[in-house]
């Protein structure tokens, strides 16, 4: 459960989730949501309503916590359970984020620079891939490796023999409205490591020009097009990006 700090005193004090606009409203409307989400005969997702009742139960000290006692002065303290949500929760969500950066920054990534990759994926293939693990898998293959194939060509032109790439995939779900929006955030290595003389070398390569991109768009959607045509990869909506 993450803990909010108060800078006057240094003293933790735990959040007060029942407190906030967002926990006030779920609370009150939640339950008559999902009855209207579902009155067609419809039915949400189970994950989706455990997701959001949980939250409501993130940080109410009523229905869990630990003590906290220091072995030295036992002064102790209360800290209610958090719901370790994934998706929707912000305190545990944030702390999850923080986590995983200081994770990747600390132990993960060497010190080199990493560069931003983003799928999109068309409006007509998004919830088929949300919902399709093998076609998931199969578009982030297809994906990496015409990014990894670029870097490598891009290495050789610098004359890197046998370059070799790096990157970690983050998967997110839904867009800014909330809507379903399977996308993909890679972080690659922004270059090629050389290990043909025995030691592992970094070397840097160019951002890819707006030209470079549309290509890489075009060689992706040629790789997932026999995976998905069914479902519309040709549909309108997908995109690739990249950021420093």
């Amino acid at each position: 459960m993450s803990l909010a700090i108060s800078h006057s005193s240094g003293v933790y004090t735990p959040r007060r989730s029942q407190e906030t606009v967002l926990y006030g409203v779920l609370q009150e409307h939640l339950e008559t949501f999902i009855e209207r989400a579902e009155s067609d005969g419809r039915e949400l997702p189970a994950f989706v309503k455990k997701e959001l009742r949980a939250f409501l139960e993130c940080g109410v000290i009523e229905l869990g916590f630990a003590r906290l006692e220091c072995s030295g002065c036992r002064y102790n303290r209360l800290l209610p359970f958090s719901c370790k949500g994934r998706g929707f929760c912000p305190s545990c969500c944030g702390r999850r984020m923080s986590e995983t950066a200081a994770h990747l920054v600390d132990g993960v990534f060497p010190a080199v620079p990493v560069r931003q990759w983003v799928l999109s994926l068309p409006f007509d293939l998004r919830a088929r891939v949300a919902f399709d693990s093998e076609l998931r898998r199969l578009v982030l293959r297809a994906f990496l490796r015409v990014v990894f194939a670029w870097l490598r060509r891009q290495g050789r032109a610098q004359g890197v023999r046998e370059p070799r790439c790096g990157s970690v995939t983050f998967e997110q779900r839904f867009g800014s409205d909330l809507r379903l929006n399977l996308h993909f955030h890679v972080l690659v290595l922004d270059g090629v490591y050389s290990a043909s003389s025995g030691e592992a070398v970094f070397h840097r390569v160019a951002a890819p020009s707006d030209e470079e991109q549309a290509e890489l768009v075009a060689k992706v959607y040629r790789k997932v097009r026999p995976n998905s045509r069914a479902s519309g990869m040709g549909g309108r909506g997908g995109r690739m990006g990249s950021t420093g």
